[in-house]
């Protein structure tokens, strides 16, 4: 299931040269081996097991779906590969007679692909460790000339989560911010660099854009085409389209890796903002 089907090469000779004459690859179909072991605990219970394998694995002229999740195949996404039963093996031997019998499945599917059929989310959580920084005077604690007040106030690093999109295909993004918060930005970072930022500051008249318990901020991010953001009241079913005030968007780019975070105004203490991303990649080989 892990591996690359074949590859069938067009690459041309050279006549009296060295190298070869770049060609177009394209994929040979795919061949997924299945073996699992199917336990029972007597005779009618096999019986019944081993029809629903028959069932399940049973012949057919047209190609069928198969669904899995497996960690490490398409990131770990509930995906899809369609194909033929064109094998299906029960080995007869000591494990056999104690109702364990080993059960071997090749499907053989005329597409490459394994496609996710489910987006892949990630949870968000803002920094709730805010550090106001100062000099704390103690009461056994000599005070000493010249005086250096410290400045590390700020808020502590956030829940942070790593979007990869291992596809060939570049994936539509979604994402949720949920409050208390002001000023919710969802930021983007590759190799410790800002890629992207983008969210809502303030409203148009210039006053500062707050979620309050309850409150979300959705952020839609097509293939192509503009994102969008829509406000959605505590409970609300329907929201309010909203306009960006930072729109240096982040996409799901295939291969490409960023960490996503959730960054809230320094005037706002509360660091109890939360939410996810997701995406939904396409095409695995």
């Amino acid at each position: 299931m892990a591996a690359m089907p074949d590859v069938k090469s067009h690459d041309l000779e050279l006549v009296n040269y060295d190298g070869l004459l770049p060609g177009r690859d394209y994929m040979r179909g795919r061949v997924v081996s299945i073996t699992f072991r199917v336990m029972a605990d007597s005779s009618e219970h096999l019986d019944l097991l081993m029809g629903e394998v028959a069932a399940a694995f049973t012949h057919s002229r047209d190609e069928r779906p198969f669904s899995f999740c497996l960690p490490g195949v398409a990131q770990g996404a509930w995906a899809q590969v369609a194909g033929r039963v064109r094998k299906r093996e029960t080995s007869v031997d000591e494990t056999y007679g104690q109702f364990h019998p080993l059960v071997d499945v090749q499907l053989e599917c005329t597409e490459p692909w394994i496609r996710a059929v489910r987006p892949i989310r990630k949870e968000l959580a803002a920094s709730t460790d805010f550090k106001r920084g100062g000099y704390r005077f103690g009461r056994h604690r000599a005070l000493r000339m010249p005086l250096r007040i410290p400045r590390n106030g700020g808020w502590g690093p956030p829940r942070t989560a790593m979007l990869t999109n291992g596809s060939m295909d570049t994936a539509a993004l979604r994402a949720e911010i949920r409050g208390p918060v002001e000023g919710p930005v969802l930021v983007f970072k590759e190799a410790g660099q800002i890629v992207g930022r983008m969210g809502v500051e303030r409203w148009p008249d210039g006053t500062p854009f707050r979620l309050t318990a309850g409150e979300r901020l959705v952020l839609d991010v097509p293939v192509t085409g503009p994102p969008a953001l829509t406000h959605y009241a505590d409970g609300a079913s329907a929201g309010t389209p909203v306009a960006p005030t930072l729109t240096q968007w982040g996409r799901a780019e295939a291969g490409r890796t960023v960490e996503v975070s959730i960054e809230q105004s320094k005037t706002s203490y509360d660091g109890a903002a939360s939410g996810h991303v997701e995406w939904q990649p396409g095409r695995f080989v």
